[in-house]
């Protein structure tokens, strides 16, 4: 009878674990990418802002979830 907790839990620990990985590729694009822009000066700053506005906000989401999801499975 444990198999469907123990499946949910297999399940939310595969979320975890992309959750972390995806949060990566966002930081390599939201911390590293935009640092290396900035300091080659190498996109003007109007379409920076455009570029970086709509991944920012994705970016600080992810965050927030993956501190939740990890939050969550600690109390399984």
């Amino acid at each position: 009878q444990r198999y469907p907790t123990d499946k949910a839990y297999f399940i939310a620990k595969e979320i975890l674990a992309t959750e972390r990985t995806y949060l990566k590729d966002l930081e390599v694009i939201t911390v590293w990418f935009r640092s290396a822009v900035i300091k080659e000066n190498a996109m003007p700053e109007g379409l920076m802002t455009l570029l970086f506005s709509n991944i920012d906000p994705i970016y600080e989401f992810h965050r927030g979830f993956l501190k939740e999801i990890e939050q969550r499975l600690s109390l399984w």
